[in-house]
């Protein structure tokens, strides 16, 4: 090609010189159409799908186009026996289909008002045996069913099932059981016995209930089993002013001077190194405070040894105790395990004036039941009655009519009273006092004066002498002597009971006639 020659265009069917309504001298010229599948998207890589053709030919015989969704037709019902899928047996996908499962008979339910069938019958007979079916379904098996859930804290009653080293397995009916251990029982128990304890938790390692006996001691690791109101085991470690000082486990604790023994401890450093059963009254992790109690475990194996005794002990059984306070009524004794009282009137046939006389704090006494209260449980003691009786010789001693020289221990309003032996004494009325009268005891006979008296009456059974001063002299020269030495006594004037209310001369008079002689009247 030179430089003065134009190109040749390529051929191309449609130029405007192929149109044939157009001639080519007037067509102007235009760019080159683009070929199918040329484009941007061409010049990139990208071919563009092409739309989807409608044949006529379907169109008019009524076929629908294939964008259009078809319906779905009914499935055909199962019928057994017969192959799912195509006539030969095999699915859409061509794979061999395998044969129809054939539909159950229905079975009917059992029904209550019917009995079973002789097979199962027997076959239920064979293997219950000779047990009882209602006594099966009441006992602890179904309890398990009927009550609720078996609670930490709660106390419930089980039975012994087995005893394997340091365990005492429990049932606590149906499929729960638990292990106390054996360190908290006092005695072996034996297998079958009814307990009642005290659930602490489940161990879910062995699915087993962790048991205790009420009041039984638990193993304290941290602050979650301290609770109060558990039994635990304290090691002392020290003392100071206030108390004991403590450890549980590996938690510090302590107990109040208080609280060490049912009385008062003066020297507490005798329980240092010793181990101690207490209760735990108070415990707070947070503030790290934690006390206890020995006193309230002494207390409880007290009142244990209390209600044994009370089962045991009646009224008129002699018991040995230990004086251990005096009081100005009488004197508590403590009979181990239960406390008594010796009223004063009950320490001597003599009369007393302070239980110190005859008793003191920590003598070894022989008591004789003398009253229990079975509502309070107070029980009364008497400690004369173990002492002779002078009142079995005593009406033998003083027979009536018999005259004695006794001192006068006391005196009343009403007259005196004279001792005649050791826990023998009699009354002399004032009216028995002298042969005028007296209107004051004290102004004629003193306390500790020695008189003589004669017995009048003697009663053994309510325990009272009758007995007279005057009755007691022997002839009237003694009573004269003893009249002037009334006389002599300076007695205050007697008090006159009803007072004068006027004072001076009558109105009337008393020396004048009064007139009653004209009407017939001797006046």
């Amino acid at each position: 090609m030179t430089n003065g020659e134009q190109p040749e265009s390529p051929a191309n069917p449609s130029t405007p010189s192929d149109t044939p309504n157009e001639p080519a001298s007037t067509a102007a010229p235009s760019q080159p159409a683009v070929e199918r599948g040329s484009g941007p998207l061409a010049m990139r890589g990208i071919n563009k799908p092409s739309s989807p053709a409608v044949d006529p030919e379907k169109l008019q015989a009524g076929s629908k186009p294939s964008g259009e969704k078809k319906k779905n037709k009914a499935p055909r019902p199962r019928i057994g026996g017969k192959k799912i899928g195509g006539e030969d047996g095999q699915s859409k996908a061509g794979q061999p289909i395998p044969d129809a499962q054939p539909r159950r008979s229905k079975i009917s339910v059992p029904n209550v008002r019917h009995g079973l069938p002789d097979d199962i019958q027997a076959e239920f007979e064979s293997i219950l045996g000779d047990d009882d079916f209602d006594g099966m379904m009441s006992g602890p098996a179904a309890d398990s069913v009927k009550k609720n859930p078996i609670e930490d804290g709660a106390r419930v009653q089980g039975v012994v099932l087995k005893i394997q080293a340091d365990d005492v397995f429990i049932s606590l009916g149906g499929p729960d059981e638990g292990a106390v251990p054996f360190e908290q029982f006092k005695e072996e128990p034996a297998i079958g016995l009814q307990v009642e304890v005290l659930v602490r938790g489940m161990n879910r390692e062995d699915g087993l209930f962790s048991l205790s006996l009420p009041g039984g001691t638990i193993e304290a690791n941290d602050w979650e089993d301290l609770e109060e109101g558990t039994v635990v085991e304290a090691n002392i470690t020290g003392t100071n002013n206030g108390g004991l000082e403590c450890k549980v486990g590996g938690v510090k604790g302590f107990i109040p001077i208080s609280q060490i023994s049912e009385y008062r401890v003066e020297d507490t450093s005798e329980f240092v190194d010793k181990k101690l059963l207490c209760v735990v009254t108070e415990s707070n992790a947070r503030r790290g405070n934690l006390v206890l109690s020995h006193r309230a475990i002494l207390e409880r194996e007290r009142e244990e040894k209390r209600q044994e005794q009370l089962e045991k002990i009646q009224v008129g059984d002699e018991a040995e105790g230990t004086v251990r306070s005096i009081k100005d009524f009488g004197a508590f004794v403590d009979l181990g395990g239960l406390d008594g009282l010796i009223h004063i009137s009950k320490l001597s046939w003599e009369r007393v004036k302070h239980p110190s006389e005859v008793l003191e704090e920590g003598q070894k006494v022989k008591v004789k039941i003398d009253k229990i209260d079975e509502t309070t449980g107070k029980i009364s003691l008497s400690y004369r009655d173990l002492l002779d009786n002078p009142w079995n010789t005593a009406e033998a001693d003083f027979t009536v009519g018999s005259v004695h020289r006794g001192t006068v221990t006391r005196t009343a309003t009403f007259g005196c009273f004279v001792r005649l032996a050791a826990g023998v004494e009699g009354l002399v009325h004032v009216s028995e006092l002298a042969h005028h009268r007296v209107s004051k005891v004290d102004a004629f006979v003193k306390q500790d004066d020695e008189v003589e008296v004669k017995i009048l009456s003697f009663d053994r059974d309510t325990q009272k002498i009758a007995l007279s001063i005057k009755a007691a002299q022997q002839n009237a020269a003694a009573a004269v002597e003893n009249k002037a030495k009334e006389e002599e006594v300076d007695e205050p004037p007697r008090e006159v009971a009803v007072k004068a209310q006027h004072d001076g001369p009558l109105r009337g008079g008393n020396n004048r006639d009064t007139g009653g002689a004209q009407f017939g009247l001797r006046w």
